[in-house]
């Protein structure tokens, strides 16, 4: 069964039942055309003084009632396309929110972006724009064919050679699209990727005379970009000048017809109207091809994207998290660079953890954290997998400072008090942001409703630092999670640390290169090489300020 989200699911399925009957409405008009247009050139010949007010009329009805079933199909269509897109969105944002932190590190952020923006433009294109397209040219192709053999079984014969000629060469040459919508994808993904790491370091590039290169870099991928993009436009333009190539066909057999067996004038018109008619349904169908080749690629790319394994744990009905700081268990756990570590933090116990860069400090934050797996052994928080607490209970029992902790785009309360359980007082935000040093940051913004930038650009790496300390404090959390928390801070680190600490009443781990903030911890946990070397108390381990080792 696949992983994507089903095309007919959540009323779209009565939206393409609705299509379908647009598709209908659009045939019987185009038939009605071709009779009055045919009885309009009789009445011609016949020059009859009175006017066919009746086949006028059905001519313009039916010109006017085809142009609302169009637009009616197209919004409809747009309809269907936007709401699978956002489906399928939500349902790949969904996966990667439960994708294990080292599998998406390893994936090149404009990568995945553009599996976000445009393979799901092309998800949306095929369902709007080539789906809903193909259900009405297969709808009126047939029905019109089937009113000209209604007309006159030879002229509807002389029609439908050229057509089903046409449809025959599409099907043959459509197919081929797909290696050039392959090679013009991964050309753009390695131009986006390309540029979402470089553009906002362009000015540090700068600085290092890296210009001439990467411009250089930039131009050769674009010239292979430009030439993929040629490539398959002249494929998709052929496709799109074959019913061109069949509407003169199909004239020209209408004639040709016509004068050998001396048919009527009137029936070589309404012929040539409803061939008219048909050309477009044609053209939508050649488009179909083009689209269809694009939505294959991208669902290819968003099928990978959901088969990353997820961090999936199953949890025992009868299991509860304590409401008190839980005991953190680690098992013979192997990941990364641990190796077969067997340790436990006490409920409430205040842990620093120290060691070279490497040691694999951060793996085991983020396996306590339920953002990583171990290969092997069990990692507990009390008596449950971290993967396997509710929204709920992650929000109340655990707070990470990291490297990656989000600062999003939003006002400065956003920043402060993102995956804070409940809505903490404006009052009680302003205070703790003071008590972490954001009265300047207050200030420049504006109070609470100020904006931070995208990452928080606009505030210094210090000012970051302070927003999630103030982020974990408001939490108040069960178990606190801190990478390095003093990195970027000034001298004042080592005591906002402290008052963290001091006012979460909670198990804690800790990462600090740091000795006086090490030396403020309960005990201390030695990592080398993936193994946890030594524990005990910071006074009998720190006999130097080199805490590396």
């Amino acid at each position: 069964m696949s992983p994507l989200p089903k095309i007919t699911a959540e009323g779209r399925g009565r939206k393409i039942v609705v299509l379908v009957a647009l598709a209908l409405g659009q045939a019987t008009a185009t038939g009605i055309a071709a009779f009055a247009t045919r009885d309009i050139f009789a009445a011609i010949h016949a020059q009859d003084p009175a006017l066919p007010v009746l086949a006028l009329t059905a001519v313009a009805l039916a010109g006017c009632a085809i142009a609302a079933f169009r637009f009616f199909e197209r919004m409809t269509a747009e309809k269907v396309g936007q709401a699978f897109a956002a489906a399928l969105r939500i349902k790949l944002f969904r996966h990667m929110a439960r994708v294990s932190a080292r599998d998406l590190a390893t994936r090149r952020n404009g990568a995945l972006a553009l599996r976000f923006v445009g393979d799901l433009t092309a998800v949306r294109a095929w369902v709007s724009l080539g789906l809903a397209r193909m259900i009405s040219a297969l709808v009126v192709l047939p029905v019109a064919t089937a009113v000209l053999f209604y007309m006159n079984p030879e002229i509807g014969l002389a029609v439908a050679v050229p057509i089903v000629l046409g449809l025959a060469v599409s099907t043959v040459l459509g197919p081929r699209l797909g290696p050039a919508h392959r090679r013009l994808r991964a050309r753009r993904a390695r131009l986006a990727a390309d540029m979402s790491e470089r553009i906002p370091h362009a000015p540090e590039l700068r600085l290092l005379g890296r210009m001439q290169i990467e411009t250089n870099r930039l131009r050769h991928r674009t010239e292979k970009l430009v030439d993929a993009a040629l490539l398959r436009a002249r494929g998709a333009a052929l496709l799109r000048a074959i019913p061109d190539a069949v509407s003169g066909l199909a004239a020209a057999s209408v004639f040709a017809v016509a004068l050998h067996r001396g048919l009527p004038g009137a029936e070589a018109a309404g012929a040539l109207a409803a061939v008219g008619l048909m050309i477009q349904p044609m053209r939508d169908l050649a488009g179909v091809w083009d689209r269809h080749r694009a939505w294959i690629n991208a669902r290819e790319k968003c099928l990978k994207l959901l088969r990353v394994p997820k961090l999936e744990i199953t949890r025992a009905a009868d299991t509860a998290l304590p409401e008190a700081p839980p005991s953190v268990i680690f098992s013979d756990v192997s990941a990364g660079a641990l190796s077969g570590i067997n340790v436990t933090a006490l409920p409430g116990q205040k842990i620093g953890i120290v060691g070279a860069n490497g040691a694999g400090k951060s793996t085991l934050l983020s396996l306590a954290a339920g953002l990583e797996l171990p290969e092997t052994g069990e990692v507990l928080i009390g008596d449950m997998s971290p993967t396997a607490l509710s929204p709920r209970e992650r929000r109340e029992t655990v707070a990470l400072i990291g490297a990656r902790s989000p600062v999003l785009k939003g006002s400065l309360r956003r920043a402060l008090t993102m995956g804070v359980q409940g809505r903490p007082e404006d009052t009680e935000i302003i205070d703790m942001a003071e008590a972490f040093g954001l009265q300047k940051v207050l200030t420049r913004l504006g109070g609470l409703e100020g904006t931070v930038a995208e990452a928080g650009r606009n505030l210094s790496a210090g000012e970051l630092r302070r927003v999630l300390l103030t982020r974990a404090a408001l939490s108040r959390p069960r178990l606190l999670l801190l990478d390095e928390p003093d990195d970027a801070l000034d001298q004042e680190g080592a005591r906002l640390v402290q008052k963290l600490v001091t006012l979460c009443d909670a198990t804690t781990l800790l990462i600090s290169h740091n000795p006086r903030i090490a030396r403020q911890m309960d005990v201390l946990w030695v990592i080398d090489a993936g193994q946890i070397v030594d524990t005990g108390k910071p006074g009998d381990l720190l006999v130097s300020p080199d805490l590396s080792r």
